[in-house]
Parts: structure tokens; sequence; C-alpha cells
């Protein structure tokens, strides 16, 4: 039995962490995202899983944005395109102080030619 557990932001000094469970999600276990930014350094994690047994391929995008006034401007792309039941992307990007990011995840997981797509963000981070 899946358990439903709410999106939740959990606050570590200036880090986010999104992390979701879902029994609506078809092929997605779960997945969850992440920005910590400590001085003028973003730590960015992504990560998708599907069924250990089912899952066929798996794929991550992370996508670093800066706000420019009421835009968001992608900064920096990752992707992690596995055949497997899961897909991981950890990188380390410049970011300057005072500006305000957050991170897109796409995540994909695929059951043979069947997949199915989630898009999530974490909140605001600032420099």
């Amino acid at each position: 039995t899946m358990m439903l557990v709410p999106c939740q932001a959990v606050f570590a000094s200036e880090a986010d962490v999104e992390y979701v469970v879902s029994p609506r999600m078809t092929y997605i276990v779960d997945y969850w995202l992440s920005i910590d930014i400590n001085g003028t350094t973003a730590d960015v994690e992504v990560e998708v899983n599907g069924s250990v047994r089912d899952a066929t391929r798996a794929k991550v995008i992370a996508e670093l944005q800066v706000k420019n006034g009421s835009s968001w401007i992608p900064v920096a792309i990752w992707t992690d395109d596995q055949y497997d039941y899961y897909a991981r992307v950890d990188e380390t990007h410049d970011v300057v102080k005072g500006h305000t990011y957050r991170v897109k995840g796409t995540f994909m997981v695929w059951e043979g030619n069947a997949y199915e797509t989630e898009y999530s963000y974490t909140d605001e981070v600032t420099a």
C-alpha cells in the first residue's frame, strides 16, 4: 500500500528540499529535488525513482533558474538518462550574492514504451 505524503519544504539554513510520494502517479514511485546555497555556490540535487521491478528507463532534468523581475531565467541545465529504475543529478554551480534562485525538476519513468512525466519546483532561495 502506498502512502500519500504531501509535498513539503524542509528548511535547513539556505536549503530547500521538496520530496513527493503520491498514489496518483503511475510509473513514478517518488521524486525529490533540492537547492542548497552556501556563499556563492549552489548545490542542486534532483532524483526520480520508478519500480525496481518494472521500470525500464528513468530520466531527470534539473534546471537552475535565477529570478529576473517577474521572470525566471535558466542558468544551467543538467540531465541524467538511465536505462534503469532511477536517475539522479547532483551538481554545483556558481551563483551571485543577492540574486534569487530556484530549481525546476522534470521527472520521467518508462515501463516499456509507456512513460510518465512530472514537474516540480523548489522554493526560492536568495544567495
